[in-house]
């Protein structure tokens, strides 16, 4: 991503109804695997900034990585020592080591040009039977600026996904798109920021920013319907894409 987002993303992850949503999703089912296995290995593949690597240490020992110099700086800043910085596609990581890997909207990074490669790795550093899950950026009709500043390289789909996953070896348990209430709304802004002029990629800003109280209270409050709504069906349409997957036994 350019460097502002890391900034952007750092000053409002924990209080910004998407993260929020987002993270008590992840936390769910890494907490039912710690229910049924005890403290485990988990590994933050692209941690970013580290919120969701602090939301996660108290459910066993976390590690992970991330490409950019910046983003291992902040997560200093939250106490977590054991980051490194290193790209996914280079990362060296222990195999059959890990209980959980989180991968946490990172695979569709221009940086990351062989994404079954990459899915293949995180599988052998997985224990058998240890759980991946995975957020994607979705819909490749809402490709727009923002996807410029956060370095998108596609927009996936369902099936593309699930295509990906299993040509690296993962069975899927659940394979659904999130955000499907804010879908249209979300639609229509995105064929808007396809219309401004042209500035350099490194000026490009993306949507993120925190909204009033209430509205982010309100969108917080939706986004918790469709979190209970997603432990019983899969959702048609949407901007994201949430894999659960397992590597086979």
């Amino acid at each position: 991503m350019n460097e502002a987002e890391y900034q952007r993303m750092f000053r409002v992850e924990d209080r910004h109804w998407w993260y929020i949503a987002l993270h008590e999703l992840v936390i769910s089912q890494v907490a039912a695997e710690a229910t049924a296995k005890g403290p485990l290995q988990i590994f933050d593949a692209g941690c970013g900034t580290g919120r969701l690597a602090e939301l996660l240490s108290p459910y066993g020992e976390i590690s992970g990585c991330d490409a950019s110099p910046l983003a291992i700086a902040f997560c200093r800043q939250r106490g977590l020592s054991s980051m490194t910085q290193a790209a996914l596609q280079d990362v060296t990581l222990p195999a059959n080591h890990f209980d959980v890997i989180t991968c946490i909207d990172v695979l569709y990074h221009r940086g990351i040009d062989d994404d079954v490669a990459v899915l293949e790795r995180l599988r052998t550093a997985l224990k058998p039977g240890g759980l991946l899950l995975i957020h994607l950026v979705a819909a490749p009709a809402l490709y727009s600026s923002h996807d410029l500043a956060v370095h998108s390289r596609e927009r996936y789909t369902r099936p593309l996904l699930q295509q990906r996953l299993e040509k690296a070896g993962f069975t899927i348990a659940q394979l659904t798109y999130r955000v499907a209430t804010l879908f249209p709304l979300i639609a229509a802004w995105r064929r808007l920021r396809r219309r401004e002029p042209d500035v350099a990629p490194s000026e490009v800003v993306s949507d993120l920013s925190l909204p009033p109280a209430l509205i982010n209270a309100a969108l917080l409050r939706l986004m918790r319907a469709e979190n209970w709504l997603l432990r019983h069906v899969n959702l048609p349409c949407g901007s994201s894409l949430l894999a659960v997957c397992r590597r086979p036994q």
